[in-house]
């Protein structure tokens, strides 16, 4: 077979038709491309934009937020014309070149909903939040307004969530590229996430706002003031009460009273438990309802214990502590408060629950300064302005078990949940830890408590972990102040209520909560043997006993279990989940986390505050503020 060589002249020929059609087709792109290079300058101005209006909002200047809005819609507008147009789509199915214009179309559209979510914010924000909010003044929401705002939400929403998505689209692979579009995508994400999580958390609530508000009928709530210097599994013990009433959208709160000015409150009373309560106790005082560490249960005790001691029916509990109402404060400004001074967000927690000593040798004094100080304060938490700080510091109080919303109407409860204020401890779906303390006496103590948590888990291929849990428990106390001998519990006459109610000794309850599937091998409070006895509380285990503590004593809390599905297993690929509680103490405790990873395996990512190294993951917080979930991939 021979082959015949093209004539010079034909190849030179066919050499400049290939040239012309190369020169041709570059000139075409090169056309096309000219939109797509404004879209990174348009992209960043509309960026800048979008703070200024941040920024704007913040001082208060609505006109200048609602210009800078504009102004970023106009960027964000030129952007998609050249990053969405007939130019995008040629370029984005160009191997290599395609990638990182795809990622920018990604990007520009995730910025697009954003503005349009700061359009909605700015066109809202004055009835809501602004100086002439009309949302809720003088006691009373606006229906109209109310319905704007849910309105607001749900429009909102859907532009949150494509954004979450479009951000997820980005690729960042590109090289030489990578670095600089992941970075983009990452800080856009790390704004934006948070926000499409808070409108899936929100949704389930937006319906059930008129009800909770009274526009479907009256609402009667009970507001407990909690008290950590005397400590629960649900927090600090409720002390003092005050009625609220939502009808019609208008807000009425009674006078706040400590428990002890009610004789009906302080002796003891029977009433039908929570199913599955294991921490029920018949003939007993309202101050010892709420024993149980979730607040759908700690809650519907404290009414039924209400009930039962004064025959008045409540729809609902609000547990707020002194701790949240110093975080309001650090929020919105100090407060005066006559008899008792300026308290502000450093000061309150000390001069409410930490100063016993200076109302010797009449203990309830304090328990009255507390109402006072109470009431004055639900006059600013609930005073007109300020909405952002104070809903952002009830949130992050909440986050911290210092706050929850317990309503008997289940759509209610299940939307307040949604949004993590329904104060239950977490769910069990892999590992977790909650390990709490509780007083079994009158003394106000807990005050001084400090600890430490640390969990020690061992993965293996299997998805099972290995866990060693130690609670350090350091009852730090200064020297007994008021006249006589600190007496040892045991050495205490049973009639002696003011020393026991002054003491520095710590008697208490204390338990470690863990997933319903572990298997506990071993378990200590201090130097005392283990009974075997693993108690059930919804879907957790727990396992517990009572110890004192003298004056600067610490003990340890130890437990050895075994939890099979702590780590999920797919193809050689695993899914760890922790999840861990704090208890609303006055002093938020330590944290020490260790995982020993399988052999070969390591993890993928790592969540903020983690560290890893040869095969072991670790994490530390000097103060856990907040309950945490943790999920982590692993690979080999």
């Amino acid at each position: 077979m021979s082959t015949t060589t093209p004539h010079p002249s034909r190849r030179r020929r066919r050499i400049t038709i290939a040239l012309g059609v190369l020169v041709l087709l570059g000139g075409a792109l090169l056309l096309l491309a000219i939109p797509l290079r404004h879209v990174p300058g348009e992209a960043q101005a509309a960026n800048e934009d979008l703070t200024t209006a941040k920024a704007a909002l913040a001082s208060g200047d609505i006109p200048a937020a609602r210009a800078a809005v504009d102004r970023a819609r106009a960027h964000v507008d030129r952007a998609q014309d050249g990053a969405q147009g007939i130019g995008g789509d040629v370029w984005s199915r160009i191997p290599l070149i395609g990638t990182p214009v795809a990622d920018a179309r990604h990007l520009v559209q995730a910025l697009d909903d954003v503005t349009s979510v700061a359009s909605i914010g700015v066109d809202l924000y004055p009835s809501v939040a602004g100086k002439q909010a009309t949302l809720f003044r003088d006691g009373q929401v606006e229906r109209s307004t109310l319905d704007d705002v849910i309105a607001g939400a749900r429009e909102a929403g859907p532009h949150l969530e494509n954004a979450a998505h479009e951000l997820d689209e980005v690729k960042g692979n590109t090289p030489f590229l990578s670095a600089s579009i992941s970075a983009r995508r990452d800080a856009a994400a790390e704004q934006v996430t948070p926000l499409a999580e808070g409108f899936t958390h929100l949704e389930p609530l937006l319906d059930q706002l008129p009800t909770f508000l009274g526009f479907e009928g009256r609402q009667r709530y009970l507001i407990a003031m909690l008290n950590p210097a005397e400590l629960r599994y649900s927090g600090g013990t409720a002390l003092a009460f005050a009625p609220m009433t939502w009808d019609d959208g208008t807000l009425t709160i009674g006078q706040a009273f400590p428990l002890v000015a009610d004789p009906r409150l302080s002796v003891p009373h029977t009433w039908k438990k929570v199913r599955g309560n294991p921490f029920h106790r018949d003939d007993t005082r309202i101050a010892s309802s709420t024993f149980a560490p979730s607040w759908s249960v700690s809650g519907e005790e404290l009414l039924r214990a209400w009930r039962s001691a004064t025959g008045v029916r409540y729809d609902g509990v609000m547990a707020v502590d002194v701790v949240t109402m110093a975080m309001v404060l650090d929020a919105t400004g100090p407060t005066t408060v006559p008899g008792v001074g300026e308290l502000n967000g450093s000061n309150l927690t000390k001069i409410l629950v930490g100063s016993y000593d200076d109302y010797y040798p009449d203990p309830t004094a304090q328990d009255q300064t507390f109402a006072t100080v109470v009431a004055a304060l639900q006059g600013a938490l609930f005073a007109d302005g300020d909405y952002v700080a104070k809903s952002q510091a009830l949130k992050a109080a909440a986050n911290g078990r210092h706050l929850a919303l317990y309503l008997k109407d289940p759509d209610l409860q299940a939307g307040f949940a949604a949004l993590g204020l329904d104060g239950d401890l977490a769910d069990t779906s892999g590992d977790y830890v909650g390990a709490f303390t509780q007083s079994t006496v009158g003394a106000k103590v807990d005050y001084y408590q400090r600890r430490n948590l640390a969990l020690d888990v061992t993965l293996g291929e299997d998805g099972t972990a290995k866990d060693e849990l130690d609670v350090l428990l350091h009852n730090d106390t200064p020297p007994y102040a008021v006249p006589g001998t600190d007496l040892p519990p045991d050495q205490r006459p049973a009639d002696d209520y003011l020393s026991g109610y002054f003491t520095r000794w710590s008697s208490l309850a204390a338990s470690a909560f863990l997933p319903g599937s572990a298997d506990v091998q071993d378990f200590s409070l201090g130097d005392q043997p283990w009974d075997d006895h693993v108690g059930r509380f919804r879907d957790h285990s727990f396992v517990g006993d009572q110890i004192v503590l003298a004056p600067g004593e610490s003990t340890h809390l130890t437990a050895s279990y075994t939890v099979p599905d702590a780590a999920e297993v797919d193809d050689g690929t695993l899914t760890y989940r922790l999840a861990l509680d704090p208890q609303g103490t006055a002093f938020p405790a330590s944290a020490d986390i260790t995982v020993h990873l399988p052999d070969g395996y390591e993890a993928t990512s790592l969540p903020e505050g983690w560290t890893s190294q040869d095969g072991v993951l670790t994490f530390h917080t000097d103060a856990l503020t907040s309950s945490e979930k943790w999920e982590i991939e692993l690979r080999s």
